[in-house]
């Protein structure tokens, strides 16, 4: 049996997730979406710097 690189299942899932969705949609709701969900990526890694520097400071 291969071995995937960590992570792979993740990808895998992201990227079914992400055919299922535009499936329907057309491409200027496709490109909403798709800065919509960016903008909740930074987001959340902007709170999880923030986590970690309050973590650190305990």
């Amino acid at each position: 049996m291969p071995q995937y690189p960590p992570g792979s299942d993740l990808v895998l899932l992201a990227a079914s997730i992400a055919i299922a969705i535009s499936d329907d949609l057309s491409a200027d709701d496709t490109n909403v979406l798709a800065g919509l969900f960016c903008a909740i990526g930074d987001n959340l890694a902007i709170i999880a710097t923030q986590k970690e520097a309050c973590e650190e400071q305990e």
